[in-house]
């Protein structure tokens, strides 16, 4: 069992993608799809069915899906790119900037306030920094990948795959969806491509999966003397320290495994973040630590955290 990397999406056919809506419209079992709900169960990002395609209506064309008015009207409004300004984006950013008395903005910020979409700037500027810079505002600063442990960059992928139940685009990370900004990842890694090849060869290297148990005397660890005779014989308490052969908890690596071998979902009642983003998954001991049960791939179970709280020390 290994997490996988897919297809590299320039080298697909349009065969392919639009076999992938209809996929995701048996799921929903409608006759239209948005391209949110799209987004929760679909292998690719807008940006790919926009190449190929042209826009997201086209592509629901070519699969003989019909394309309701709200569509058709969000395509034709005012937050088609094709039909705004550079002069109408560059006022809104500026207009944006004066309402929050800032000289410069994250997307995110933007987002909240704005009148335009955020691939709209993406798409005409290649960069909101760009952007910024058009409408003479400052560009925006965001922690550099220099200063952040690659383990922390490996994390937020896995928690992003995690939550949207599928392996994330460039796309998610242009929205927002990572603490990190996709330029972190660029710089880091060469470009995002890489940065996804980086992580499945991480969670996937079979060394260390587990953490061996430090034997040495932890800090707190009480301890009594006994007399046997001439000799005083040392007795510590029993613990859990004594008794197992790995770490309680699950590295990161192990962690991602367990969650991906159960499909992002709780293995009691089915809970994923893909489907419900309230939903948060917990790696949990089947035998519990408590009576022994070590800290193993065969030993540990994926649960939502209402299940985990539920089950306690129960086997």
């Amino acid at each position: 069992m290994e997490f996988e990397l897919m297809d590299f999406h320039r080298d697909l056919s349009d065969e392919e993608l639009l076999q992938d809506i209809l996929r995701v419209k048996a799921i929903y079992g409608k006759e239209t799809l948005t391209r949110e709900e799209y987004k929760k169960y679909g292998k690719f990002g807008h940006n790919t069915f926009l190449r190929h395609f042209g826009g997201w209506n086209e592509a629901l064309n070519l699969c003989g899906m019909t394309v309701n008015a709200k569509q058709c009207a969000g395509a034709q409004g005012v937050h088609n790119y094709a039909q705004v300004t550079d002069e109408q984006l560059v006022d809104d950013l500026n207009r944006v900037a004066n309402i929050l008395c800032k000289t410069t903005l994250s997307s995110g910020e933007y987002k909240k306030h704005g009148e335009w979409s955020i691939c709209t700037y993406f798409r005409r500027f290649g960069t909101w920094n760009s952007a910024l810079e058009n409408a003479g505002l400052i560009p925006y600063q965001q922690s550099t990948g220099g200063k952040i442990a690659t383990e922390e960059m490996f994390k937020e992928i896995g928690r992003i795959w995690v939550k949207l139940g599928r392996q994330p685009t460039s796309t998610d990370i242009k929205n927002r969806l990572s603490v990190f900004s996709l330029n972190t990842f660029t710089r880091r890694f060469g470009s995002w491509r890489k940065a996804l090849v980086a992580f499945i060869n991480y969670v996937n290297n079979d060394n260390n999966h587990t953490d061996k148990v430090d034997r040495s005397m932890p800090s707190g660890t009480s301890v009594k003397y006994k007399s046997t005779g001439r000799n005083k014989s040392k007795v510590t308490h029993e613990s859990e320290f004594h008794r197992h052969k790995t770490q309680r908890d699950p590295n990161l690596r192990l962690r991602f495994r367990v969650l991906e071998r159960d499909h992002f979902s709780c293995c009691i009642c089915g809970a994923s973040p893909a489907k419900d983003s309230s939903v948060e998954l917990e790696v949990d001991h089947i035998k519990p630590w408590s009576r022994g049960g070590e800290t193993v791939l065969d030993n540990l179970q994926t649960l939502c955290s209402k299940c985990n709280l539920g089950k306690s020390n129960l086997m």
